[in-house]
């Protein structure tokens, strides 16, 4: 089964519905925000006249309050480009402080541009606190501000007081916070989106790997599996026809029982091939190949020495119903494999096998054949003795293989692991 590349879990895009709210949010503000300017224009000296009539408070504003309000109105459309050009906004509502009317718009073009511009943000929050002091001193110090003072105050002269010395640095100081405070959630809200987006990203690519490795290993099994039985049988078969071709051609009858033993090899050779083929047309985990056990050390060795092999072997199973299933196989697939390497490397020597397993002193096994100059001719793919060293390590034990007085020797130690 084949796994595609994952890809980076990406944030849908925003639906119909969420655009219009969008839209509908950006509207509110550009109400709000050119409703408060176009009061605050009157704090610029000359844009509207005070006065008291009959002890009320009248205010009446000039042509110049209209076209500041009318400047207010124009800077307050950039916010339906806040997001998309936020230095347009930011602009504007520069425009707005210095002329006097309020620094709000200000602020929220700032908060734009911090959160597009993350690696300016202390510039661009500094050039924004200053442009804001800037308007409270000019509040403070001169007759700017005179619709503050005169709505604020308790004096119908509208002496200045607490609303027009203190009030200005409290409403800055708050106002730049909550802008700081916001720009600061912003950015750990994205942060976490992109840490849960990666980490999804990741997860992903853990499965993938996780699955790449584990058909790997089950390649692996398969192989190792197909080279121990497989090339088991095979080896004898062949093995055994050479044996049947030297009879031949000497003249003498072939031995019937020999093309018996060796027809019965290729045909469980054969199953073990439909075996392997139908496990993975049908995907399961356990590929069906021959049953490998020491429980079936008896009958392998039995199947040898009919094939015509001298093998003298001494064989101790005690606890074999308690043997867990990797040591079960990994036992029986090491011994297989190194007959297979003796009688293929020497044949017609007499082949030396001790195999002894108990739960009490775990698995031994003890191949060994006499040097010789040359084989038996049967290809080989180098890989027996590496799939010995595999199995013996994966099941925790460890093995001796070479040369040995005269002697190859296969020399392998398992612990006894008991069946869950």
């Amino acid at each position: 089964m084949s796994t595609a590349t994952p890809r980076p879990v990406r944030p849908a895009k925003p639906g119909r519905l969420a655009q219009v709210l969008a839209g509908g949010w950006s509207t509110g503000v550009f109400v709000i925000g050119f409703l408060v300017d176009f009061y605050c224009a009157m704090n610029v000296p000359g844009a509207a006249e005070f006065g008291v009539t009959a002890g009320e408070r009248v205010v009446q504003i000039t042509g110049l309050g209209v076209m500041l309000g009318l400047v207010a109105g124009v800077a307050w459309l950039s916010v339906y480009v806040r997001a998309s050009h936020p230095l347009v906004t930011a602009s504007a509502g520069a425009v707005l402080a210095l002329i006097g009317t309020s620094y709000v718009l200000l602020l929220v073009g700032a908060y734009h541009c911090a959160l597009r511009w993350p690696r300016r943000q202390w510039a661009i929050g500094g050039a924004a606190s200053g442009l804001v002091l800037l308007f409270v001193l000019r509040e403070v110090l001169t007759d700017w501000g005179a619709a503050l003072l005169w709505t604020g105050s308790q004096d119908m002269d509208g002496a200045p007081g607490f609303t027009g010395t203190v009030a200005p640095w409290i409403i800055a100081v708050l106002a730049l916070a909550l802008v700081a405070g916001l720009v600061a959630f912003r950015r750990t809200s994205a942060d976490a989106a992109q840490s849960r987006s990666a980490a999804a990203t990741e997860h992903l690519r853990a499965e993938s790997l996780g699955e790449k490795v584990a058909r790997q290993a089950e390649r692996e099994r398969i192989a190792r599996d197909l080279h121990d039985g497989l090339g088991h049988r095979l080896s004898s078969a062949a093995l055994t026809l050479g044996v049947l071709e030297a009879q031949a051609n000497a003249g003498v009858a072939p031995d019937p029982d020999r093309a018996r033993i060796a027809r019965e090899q290729v045909h469980a050779a054969l199953e073990d091939v439909r075996g392997v083929v139908g496990g993975l047309r049908s995907e399961v985990g356990e590929t069906p190949l021959t049953p490998a056990s020491i429980r079936l050390v008896g009958a392998l060795l039995h199947d040898l020495r009919a094939a015509g092999h001298r093998i003298d072997a001494y064989v101790m199973v005690e606890g074999a119903d308690r043997a867990g299933a990797q040591l079960d196989a990994s036992a029986y697939r090491i011994l297989q494999e190194s007959l297979t390497n003796a009688i293929k490397h020497a044949p017609g020597a007499r082949v030396s096998v001790t195999f002894d397993a108990s739960p009490e002193r775990g698995v031994r096994i003890r191949v060994s054949n006499p040097l010789t100059a040359s084989g038996a001719g049967v290809p080989g793919s180098g890989s027996g003795i590496l799939g010995i060293r595999e199995r013996a390590a994966a099941a925790g034990g460890g093995a001796w293989i070479g040369p040995h007085e005269g002697q190859f020797l296969v020399d392998v130690s398992l612990p006894w692991g008991d069946a869950v």
